[in-house]
C-alpha cells in the first residue's frame, strides 16, 4: 500500500489483506479515514494536532513549532523538512501534509477517486486504473523523471516539490488545496551571502546528528565533502563498480589516506537477475539504481546510516546553464567562469532570459522509441508528444515566476533540483536504504539556505567545496578526481585543461601511451561503470517477464546489448531500468492505448 493512503472508510479494511503489514488508522471524518504502515511512521499525539512523519535518519521536526505554525496559518515557513509530515487537526478534521524542499519524498492526489482508490497516497501504482498519461511516459523514459504536477497516470497530481496540501470536508465530499511554501530558490536580495566558515559549522553540527555511517564514495567533489565534514569516528567507506578502474584506485587510496575501512564491490549479472529487478520494484515501485542494492544490503547488516553526494550538485553549482550550452559554447562558459567572469558571457548569450534558458531544456524528437514496439511508437509519435511535453515545461517556468523568481539561471537550477535530482538521482540513496535509513547532508535546511543565498557564479565548479574541504581536510585535495587527471588541489583552469587531456588520452593511442607512463594510475582503465560485465544479449532476454510484449521490442533491446555495440554499456542499463520501472506501473492494467 506504501506508506499511507487516505481513503473511504469502507475501503480502508482491504488495505494491506494477504500481506504482514501492520497498519494504523486515524479517523479523519465519518466516511474517510488516513492508513498508514506502523513501522515506517512515527506518531505523535500533540494536543489539538496527530502528526505523522516519516523521512531520513534523525530528522523528525520541532512537533511544537510545527503546532505553531499550523495555528497561526504559517504554513509557507514549513519548508525545508526532510521527510513527509502529516497533520490531523482533532478540532475540525482538516488534513495537511507537507513534503521535502527537493521532492524526493513523493505525494500523489487523485483528482477524480473511483472505488477502491485513495484520495492521496505515497504510491503512485494505487492509480494504475486510470488511463496513461502518455507525455509523462515519454518524459520518464526520456529523462527519468515526470514534469510536476503530473504523473503517469491521467487525473492524479504529483505535489510539487516544498509544496504542501490541505484537505477539508464539506459534508462527506472532500476540498483538496495545495499551495507552495517558502521559495527558498528567491532568497531576499538584502539578505548577505554564506561565509565558507558558516558552511563549515552548519556541515559540524549536521554532521553530530550521524551514528555508524556508511558513506558511498565516488572520489568526486561531493562525496570528499563528506568525508571531510563527518569525521573519521564510526565510518565506513563503501565503493562499487570495475575494481580495475582509475575511479575506484582513488578512492583506495583516499581511504588508505584517511586510515578508513573500504568496501569494494564489483558488478555481475547475477546481481541483476529477475528476482533482484522484482525485489527492488516491490520496496521501490522503481528500478533504478538497482546496482546500489547491494550497499544498501551491507549497510543494513552493519546497522549504519547510508549517506552520499546525491544533492550536492546544488552547492557544487552543477545544474546551471552552463553545464548544458552546447559545444564551445559550453567550454568558453567554464573558462569565463574560472576567471570570475562568467556573469558577462551569461548576459552575451542572453542566459538571463527565461525563453533562452527553455531552449536548452525543451525535448526535440521520439529517438527514446527506439526499443518501443512500432505499432505503439506511431501512435504515440501522431499524438504530438514532444509539444505538449514543452508546453508543460512553459507552464512550469511561468509558475516560477509567478512565485517571485526572476533569475532564468535560478529557474534552471531549480528545474534541474526538484526532477533530476529529486526524482531521479537521489533514488540512488532512497532506493537502496534499508531498515537503518539514510540522511542526506545536502537537505539540512540551514546548508540549502546558505547555498541558496549564493549566486550560481560563486557556488560553479564546486568552488565551495574546494575551500571546504581546504580547510577541514587539505590531504583530500592531493588526488585527482574522476573525471580530470590533475589534482583536486591545483587551479581550476589546470583542472579543466586535464579534463581536456583525458580526453586525447582515451581517444589518441600516442597520448594514451604516454599516460601509461607518466600518470600514477596509468595502468588503470577509465570508467567505474562501463557495465560491459553485465549487460549483453542473453542477460537481456532473461529479464523478458519484466517487460511486456505489447510496449517493448525485446529483439530490439538484444541487439543494442551485443558484444559488438557501445562500448560503455551502463546508458542502456539505465534505459532498460527505466522501461522496467515503467512496465511495473502499468502491470496491473489490462493494456490500452488510452
Amino acid at each position: 500500500m506504501g506508506v499511507f493512503s487516505v481513503m473511504k472508510r469502507a475501503e480502508v479494511s482491504e488495505i494491506g489483506q494477504g500481506t504482514n503489514v501492520d497498519l494504523g488508522h486515524i479517523e479523519i471524518c465519518s466516511d474517510w479515514h488516513l492508513s498508514f504502515e506502523t513501522e515506517k511512521v512515527t506518531q505523535l499525539d500533540f494536543g489539538e494536532w496527530i502528526f505523522l512523519w516519516y523521512g531520513e535518519f534523525n530528522t523528525l521536526p520541532n512537533f511544537e513549532r510545527v503546532a505553531n505554525l499550523l495555528r497561526s496559518g504559517d504554513f509557507s515557513e514549513l519548508w525545508g523538512l526532510r521527510g513527509v509530515l502529516i497533520a490531523v487537526s482533532q478540532a475540525d478534521r482538516k488534513l495537511y501534509i507537507f513534503n521535502d524542499c527537493y521532492g524526493s519524498f513523493p505525494i500523489f492526489l487523485n483528482d477524480g477517486v473511483q472505488i477502491g482508490e485513495p484520495l492521496a497516497s505515497d504510491t503512485q501504482r494505487r492509480f494504475a486504473d486510470h488511463d496513461v498519461d502518455w507525455v509523462s511516459f515519454y518524459q520518464f523514459l526520456s529523462f527519468g523523471y515526470i514534469f510536476s504536477p503530473y504523473s503517469l497516470f491521467k487525473g492524479v497530481r504529483r505535489l510539487g516539490a516544498n509544496n504542501g496540501v490541505q484537505i477539508s470536508f464539506r459534508g462527506e465530499k472532500p476540498e483538496v488545496r495545495t499551495f507552495p511554501l517558502k521559495n527558498f530558490w528567491a532568497p531576499d536580495v538584502a539578505s548577505r551571502t554564506a561565509t565558507i566558515d558558516e558552511f563549515i559549522d552548519i556541515l559540524r553540527d549536521e554532521a553530530k546528528s550521524f551514528e555508524s555511517t556508511q558513506l558511498m564514495m565516488s572520489g568526486g567533489w561531493d562525496s570528499r565533502l563528506l568525508l571531510a565534514a563527518l569525521g573519521r569516528e564510526k565510518l565506513n567507506l563503501y565503493t562499487h563498480g570495475n575494481l580495475a578502474s582509475r575511479e575506484i584506485a582513488i578512492v583506495r587510496d583516499i581511504a588508505a589516506e584517511c586510515h578508513l575501512p573500504l568496501i569494494e564491490r564489483n558488478f555481475s549479472q547475477s546481481d541483476f537477475n529477475v528476482c533482484q529487478f522484482e525485489l527492488f520494484l516491490d520496496k521501490n515501485e522503481s528500478a533504478m539504481f538497482t546496482h546500489w542494492n547491494n550497499a544498501g544490503v551491507v549497510a543494513n547488516n552493519h546497522r549504519s546510516i547510508m549517506t552520499a553526494g546525491t544533492f550536492g550538485e546544488v552547492l557544487g553549482g552543477h545544474y546551471g546553464t552552463l553545464n548544458t550550452l552546447p559545444g564551445k559554447r559550453k567550454y568558453l562558459s567554464l573558462l569565463m567562469h574560472m576567471l570570475g567572469v562568467g556573469p558577462m558571457l551569461d548576459r552575451a548569450l542572453n542566459l538571463h532570459d527565461r525563453h533562452t534558458v527553455l531552449g536548452y531544456l525543451r525535448a526535440s524528437g521520439y529517438k527514446v522509441f527506439w526499443f518501443i514496439q512500432d505499432f505503439l511508437a506511431e501512435e504515440l509519435e501522431s499524438r504530438n508528444l514532444v509539444d505538449k511535453s514543452n508546453d508543460r515545461l512553459d507552464r512550469l517556468f511561468q509558475s516560477y515566476e509567478e512565485e517571485g523568481m526572476e533569475s532564468a539561471q535560478g529557474m534552471f537550477e531549480r528545474f534541474y533540483t526538484e526532477h533530476r535530482g529529486g526524482q531521479y538521482i537521489n533514488r540512488q540513496l532512497t532506493n537502496s536504504a534499508r531498515n537503518h535509513g539514510y540522511r542526506n547532508v545536502f537537505t539540512n535546511r540551514d546548508l540549502v539556505a546558505a547555498a541558496s543565498s549564493l549566486p550560481f557564479s560563486q557556488r560553479a565548479h564546486n568552488k565551495i567545496n574546494r575551500e571546504i574541504i581546504k580547510k577541514l581536510s587539505p590531504e583530500l585535495l592531493h588526488f585527482p578526481l574522476a573525471a580530470t587527471l590533475a589534482d583536486a588541489g591545483r587551479p581550476l583552469l589546470i583542472q579543466e585543461a586535464s579534463r581536456a587531456a583525458r580526453k586525447l588520452v582515451e581517444s589518441k593511442p600516442l597520448c594514451g601511451s604516454i599516460y601509461r607512463k607518466v600518470s600514477r594510475y596509468g595502468n588503470r582503465s577509465f570508467g567505474w561503470n562501463d557495465f560491459r560485465g553485465v549487460v549483453d544479449d542473453g542477460w537481456v532476454r532473461t529479464l523478458s517477464p519484466l517487460l511486456t510484449d505489447e510496449i517493448w521490442n525485446i529483439d530490439k533491446i538484444a541487439e543494442a546489448a551485443r558484444p559488438e555495440g557501445a562500448s560503455n554499456m551502463y546508458p542502456l542499463f539505465d534505459m532498460i531500468s527505466k522501461a522496467i520501472t515503467l512496465d511495473y506501473q502499468l502491470r496491473t492494467l489490462q493494456f490500452r492505448h488510452s
